[in-house]
């Protein structure tokens, strides 16, 4: 998933913050969730993501995160 997210912030060099609109893979949901690169990684604001090929991820909103 790292690498997904390097490549986002790779293509808006100009962001600190990429909001992704997206829809939740659990539960159908409309998520945004802010990213957001910092010293230590990637900070998640809304949701969650997870990596299911090489170049694409899967969204959750925080209920079916919790419920995973």
């Amino acid at each position: 998933m790292i690498e997904i997210l390097k490549k986002m912030f790779e293509a808006n060099r100009e962001k600190s913050t990429i909001v992704l609109n997206d829809k939740c893979s659990g539960c159908g949901c409309e998520v945004i969730i802010e990213i957001t690169s910092t010293s230590g990684g990637f900070g998640l604001l809304g949701g969650s993501l997870f990596k299911c090929s090489p170049d694409e991820y899967l969204a959750k909103c925080p209920d079916c995160y919790k419920t995973r």
